[in-house]
């Protein structure tokens, strides 16, 4: 039982109000051991702090002219907390107090600094966020995010355990604070359910920075600090802090949500240490029968002796999970993701290096090989285009102004493709070696279209107007005026079509064509086509891979 400090009630062990006067009830939790020169490899013992036997401050006092207090939270070893109106900005916060026995305490002070500097650094939805800090006659406190919920620790001793669809949720959301934390270079080295908030709506907060560590620093120093219960082996055989000490951290604080337990028992810090140096966990299997084969996986994994066989990354561990998308669940939260969330993301952690060395020296001999052979391989590395397009193009423009259409256009539109015929038929009927070498006359197509009004492809749809393009025979060639001239690459005219007038001229004497322009544009000898008889009209046959002019009367 616990005595209720606001009318000294007994109250359950669980509760977390007092049911005779609804007053805040702090239940006490794992002692934090605080950085001290202990050697390494002698057993800490835990520095205890002894909370102030009533609040400080009743409801409605204004601290600094600034905070109303509007009720206790909350009384720990490490202090008060009150829940405050910040009557500046006009919202809720949350105020906490270091102990009086502390308030003169200067390695005390100092982590309360270092907790509103490190926690100042991490910015994401899964981190409690810390203001700044202040003082009022004499007592230090900071100022800091109110969660209206409760942390962790205290819902574990409640319900034993989370369900297992709330279990993996809450998971994947400390991993994501966590990670958040180390993408700054801070290492938290005090992980624990009771620094663990869930608001109302079940979200999650990482707290309490305090012992909190940059990379930097933590390399190479030997300081134990945080709670026993919690602490990697290295952390509290030796005093090292890493980004895997975190994930053991981690992994003792998953296995506690999905199985309402820790995998050791131990009463004291030397207790503790022999557990975690000297003890396998119990497989959470055997506390939960039905847990899944892939949660249980990930735990064992980050609770491996050796850092070196623990996950290298909060993300990793995120994405063993089931459902585990690291990368999914930051562009939801409209986070850039990082390089190593993107490498993260995958189902493993990557390949040996030797087989990761042949696959890209594999690549690199494969993208050379491609470019060399590719003048080999390619169509248009081996079809030399002398003229570019708008050359072509001026071409077919003065062959219509020598043929007697000097009308300008009201659209126009122009292309290549390849001449698939052509090329069919020097694969059939010429097999020497060199039958590749002189593709210039019909390997690829140059056309070009006039029309007296706009071009519109009748492939296209109102839903999808870009679907498809203008082409040969697309919109078809059956109004009065349209053109179409196709050219090999070196602008001699191989087809040409014009549409007649709709209706035609009075009877009379016709006259006969000047031939000369087409056929000289066509580079043919023969000034007549032999056996046709006068007035001839040019037209085409309007296939995409059709050759030649073709001649109807």
């Amino acid at each position: 039982m616990i005595t209720c400090s606001g009318c000294g009630a007994l109250c359950s062990q669980n509760a977390r109000l007092c049911p005779s006067c609804g007053h805040a009830i702090s239940i006490p939790d794992t002692p934090t051991l605080e950085p001290s020169g202990t050697a390494a490899g002698a057993a800490p013992s835990p520095v205890r702090s002894h909370p102030p036997q009533s609040g400080g401050f009743s409801p409605g006092t204004v601290l600094i002219e600034r905070y109303r207090i509007v009720a206790l939270l909350g009384r720990g070893g490490m202090g008060e907390v009150y829940r405050a109106e910040d009557l500046k900005l006009g919202n809720v916060v949350a105020l906490k107090f270091l102990p009086a026995s502390l308030q003169n305490d200067a390695a005390a002070l100092a982590g309360f600094h270092a907790e509103v500097r490190n926690s100042r650094q991490v910015s994401h939805p899964n981190v409690c966020r810390v203001y700044d800090i202040g003082e009022v006659n004499g007592q230090h406190f900071l100022t800091m995010e109110y969660i209206d919920g409760e942390d962790l620790a205290s819902l574990l001793r409640r319900i034993g355990r989370l369900p297992p669809d709330k279990a993996l949720e809450t998971a994947h959301q400390i991993c994501a604070g966590l990670a958040a934390a180390h993408d700054c270079g801070l290492l938290h080295r005090d992980l624990k359910p009771a620094n663990i908030m869930l608001d109302g709506r079940g979200r999650v907060r990482i707290t309490d920075f305090g012992l909190a560590l940059s990379s930097d620093d933590a390399a190479g120093r030997s300081e134990t600090a945080g709670t026993p219960a919690y602490m990697a082996p290295e952390q509290i055989a030796k005093g090292e802090a890493s980004v895997r000490s975190d994930i053991y951290s981690l992994g003792l604080v998953f296995y506690e949500l999905f199985t309402g337990h820790l995998p050791y028992q131990a009463n004291t810090a030397i207790e503790w240490r022999r557990a975690h140096l000297e003890s396998s966990p119990r497989a959470p299997s055997s506390v939960v029968k039905d847990i899944d084969p892939a949660v249980e996986s990930a735990i064992l994994r980050c609770l491996q002796k050796d850092p070196a066989k623990r996950p290298s990354s909060v993300r990793q561990v995120a994405a063993a999970f089931p459902g585990g998308d690291p990368l999914a669940a930051a562009l939801a939260a409209g986070e850039t993701p990082s390089p190593e969330m993107v490498a993260a993301s995958g189902e493993t952690e990557g390949l040996r290096p030797l087989v990761a060395w042949v696959l890209l020296a594999g690549v690199i001999v494969s993208v050379t090989a491609a470019i060399l052979l590719s003048a080999q391989t390619k169509l248009y590395r081996r079809v030399p285009l002398e003229k570019p397009p708008e050359a072509l193009a001026e071409r077919a423009r003065d062959i219509l102004q020598n043929v007697g259409y000097s009308e300008p256009p009201a659209d126009t539109a122009m292309g290549f493709y390849e001449g698939n015929e052509f090329l069919r038929y020097i694969e059939e009927h010429d097999k020497s070696k060199a039958r590749w070498d002189n593709l210039e006359t019909g390997a690829f197509v140059f056309w070009y279209r006039g029309s007296p009004r706009p071009l519109d492809s009748h492939s296209s749809s109102p839903d999808e107007p870009m679907a498809a393009s203008v082409w040969t025979d697309d919109p078809p060639l059956d109004v009065s005026g349209m053109t179409l001239l196709k050219l090999n690459p070196r602008g001699r005219l191989t087809q040409f079509i014009a549409v007649p007038p709709q209706v035609e001229k009075p009877a009379g004497v016709a006259n006969s064509p000047d031939w000369a322009p087409l056929f000289s544009a066509a580079a043919l000898l023969s000034p007549e086509p032999v056996g046709w008889s006068a007035p001839p009209t040019l037209l085409g046959c309007g296939s995409r891979h059709c050759h030649g002019i073709n001649y109807t009367h």
